[in-house]
């Protein structure tokens, strides 16, 4: 069985060398970047996990408050202080 477009043509060793330096460069630079990201993700993280101190300690203060206000509203119903 013959190929449609014929024989294969020898690469030449300069585009063949091209390439493997593209590659490796590719390599080298997608290594680079992904260190720039992995700096910038690790300081987000730590400002995250500060941000989530402060948003848990918020919400525990507006739990608190909605607990203390629910119970002042159930006293009022149970007494019939809330219809008066």
């Amino acid at each position: 069985m013959s190929l449609p477009y014929g024989p294969p043509v020898p690469v030449s060793p300069l585009i063949r060398g091209l390439r493997f330096s593209f590659l490796l460069a590719g390599i080298v630079y997608g290594r680079m970047k992904q260190k720039v990201y992995e700096s910038k993700e690790a300081a987000w993280r730590e400002e995250e996990a500060e941000r989530k101190i402060i948003r848990d300690r918020e919400l525990a203060i507006l739990k608190a408050k909605i607990a203390a206000e629910e119970k002042e509203t159930v006293r009022l119903l149970e007494t019939g202080e809330l219809f008066k």
